[in-house]
């Protein structure tokens, strides 16, 4: 990602969420509404990002624990990350309760989660649930009848395309999308029928580079 882009203001202390996702229509969670959800499990992004929510995504083990101390700090709606796929059903199920029980707005599974599993998922919590969408040949109207309330689009460079498909297959779905790097990707991606973006930031090793190269640059 080239942090020199013009569309943010990139700097440690006036690096922002782009204002072009204001122009989502927005989703409801915890009766607000919801138009930017910043992807971390970073305190230090999520103090300073002003965005509405926080989707919570990680590549070790899922943690109550965690989710926690992100809900308690955070202050906001917090969509908490639970796993998912064929082989962990009921620990994906345990840790979609606990985080409904320390506060979380909305639960996140990703596939490959089939629809009889989320059928079941759905019977066991009371609050939303959200399906990651990685690929497009997924079946879309069978998970939304068997309890998914909100899908969250992240096909890479397909994105827009799906959240096309996807508003012309369930018109009322709620869908949460991946824009991009870009203010013109983010508006693409709301033009194709995304309620709201999810904005996953540069690292902050990323952002830090960017500054210790500035602070270079100054002393030539």
């Amino acid at each position: 990602m080239n942090l020199k882009k013009p569309d943010f203001l990139l700097s440690a202390n006036k690096f922002v969420i782009p204002k072009s996702i204001d122009h989502s229509p927005g989703i409801q969670l915890n009766g607000e509404t919801i138009k930017s959800v910043l992807l971390s499990t970073d305190l230090s992004f999520i103090q300073n990002l002003r965005a509405d929510a926080v989707m919570t995504a990680n590549p070790f083990d899922k943690s109550n624990r965690l989710d926690q101390v992100i809900v308690e700090f955070a202050q906001k709606p917090i969509i908490c990350d639970v796993g998912g796929g064929l082989l962990r059903e009921e620990q994906t199920i345990r840790l979609a309760k606990g985080a409904f029980d320390v506060g979380a707005a909305a639960v996140v599974v990703t596939k490959p989660t089939p629809p009889n599993i989320i059928e079941r998922i759905r019977r066991e919590i009371a609050g939303p649930l959200v399906y990651t969408v990685m690929f497009e040949e997924e079946l879309f109207t069978e998970l939304a009848d068997s309890g998914v309330d909100v899908f969250n689009i992240s096909t890479g460079e397909f994105t827009s395309e799906t959240v096309s498909k996807v508003r012309q297959l369930l018109p009322n779905s709620d869908i949460i999308a991946n824009g991009g790097p870009h203010d013109s990707t983010i508006r693409e991606t709301i033009e194709s029928g995304a309620d709201a973006i999810v904005f996953n930031p540069p690292t902050a090793t990323e952002i830090l580079r960017s500054v210790f190269d500035g602070y270079r640059f100054q002393r030539k």
